[in-house]
């Protein structure tokens, strides 16, 4: 299937291309784009077999958003982050999936996992109230998946959760005015007073069993590895997109400039250019390798139904934020190199320059953050993360 899908979605590029400027002077995905996707299988891709999906290996997903984000960086931050919900929803109990996607397979799931809701028991569930910034091309999605604090009798969190809302329970809003990744879609939500039953709710009893039921003989491989290394993925492979369709637009511009004026010579002139432009492709090569491995070996525990080791958690989240930086400092590369043409408002340069630092501005891109924790881990210091651990 996933090869099906991927070649599907290369079709799909030249058209994804052609509107990047509209999906960005919209400030959001148009629905053609949205329902070419669903058709070629995207979407489906980490969703489980059980409601018509692929569990396929995270590597060709992640293929896949690369390519998207080179032909329209708006368009894969939101094909990845849509894409991997279906991800989160299979780690919740049976019954949730059948909410979603019992009477329609190709539903879609937005997010917005910032602890900003209350959560408060209540006879037979919970009541959930809140505000949420910014979730991607929600207007799509007919559920989604929302950070929250489950409040305990003394009226003080006692644990962080998510929950999956259906869209009879929220209010989307436009507060999404931004310098990149204008296209997103992204809209605030605004849930007041919906009621959630315990099955749409992952907390710390929801991780404790799951983490039992993924090791179980027959368990799907797919979800053996950690979410937090797909979802931190979602942020970062975009950007690497971003970053590889803008190196493609310079280059192929450049080779053509070198044949008009050098009538195909070797072009002998000062060598800024082709140093930075080399620079920088070295650094979203790395970038992609390192995910690419990370991830191949998380699935390689997961087929052996082995838990995937300490080190190999902290690696892949070491390498995913150095990736985010890599994908800015090769954009930045390219925006000196490319001189005024790549200035130019709408060029595809200026675009992935500014989506890239929006992007990389994302929480889960927090290098400092991501670095320390690997190097505790490697000084010996003890490593207390809960989106690692699990």
């Amino acid at each position: 299937m996933a090869k099906d899908v991927l070649e599907s979605v290369r079709e799909l590029l030249p058209t994804i291309r052609e509107r990047a400027s509209r999906t960005e002077s919209e400030r959001r995905v148009p629905e053609e784009t949205v329902a070419a996707l669903i058709e070629a299988g995207l979407f489906g891709m980490l969703r489980p077999t059980r409601y018509g999906g692929g569990e396929s290996d995270p590597v060709d997903y992640f293929t896949a958003i690369r390519w998207l984000a080179s032909a329209c960086p708006s368009t894969g931050w939101v094909a990845s982050l849509l894409g991997i919900t279906p991800w989160h929803v299979a780690l919740l109990e049976p019954r949730t999936g059948e909410d979603v996607w019992g009477a329609d397979r190709d539903v879609l799931v937005s997010s917005s996992y910032a602890p900003t809701g209350r959560l408060v028991p209540v006879e037979g569930g919970y009541r959930l109230n809140g505000a949420w910034r910014s979730a991607p091309g929600a207007e799509h999605c007919e559920w989604i998946v929302l950070g929250t604090l489950m409040i305990g009798p003394s009226g003080d969190p006692v644990d962080y959760t998510a929950v999956v809302v259906p869209r009879s329970d929220y209010v989307l809003k436009d507060g999404w005015n931004v310098v990149g990744l204008r296209g997103t879609g992204s809209r605030d939500v605004l849930v007041r007073d919906a009621f959630v039953p315990p099955h749409r709710i992952y907390g710390a009893e929801g991780r404790r069993r799951i983490a039992k039921e993924q090791r179980a003989p027959g368990a799907p491989v797919l979800y053996r590895v950690p979410f937090a290394s797909i979802h931190s993925t979602a942020i970062t492979a975009p950007l690497l997109g971003a970053a590889e369709g803008a190196y493609a637009y310079h280059l192929a511009r450049m080779r053509r400039r070198s044949k008009l004026s050098h009538g195909g010579r070797k072009w002998a002139g000062e060598e800024f250019g082709p140093v930075a432009v080399a620079r920088g492709a070295s650094e979203i090569d790395a970038s992609i390798l390192q995910l690419e491995r990370d991830l191949r070996e998380q699935m390689e525990h997961a087929v052996r139904n082995e838990p995937i080791p300490i080190e190999l958690r902290l690696r892949a989240r070491r390498d995913q934020v150095r990736s985010a930086e890599r994908a800015v400092d090769a954009v930045d590369l390219l925006f000196k190199a490319a001189g005024g043409h790549g200035a130019q408002a709408g060029n595809p340069i200026e675009r992935a320059w500014r989506d890239v630092h929006t992007g990389a501005a994302h929480v889960v891109n927090d290098a400092e953050q991501g670095m320390s924790l690997y190097g505790r881990w490697a000084y010996g210091l003890g490593v207390d993360d809960s989106l690692i651990l699990v």
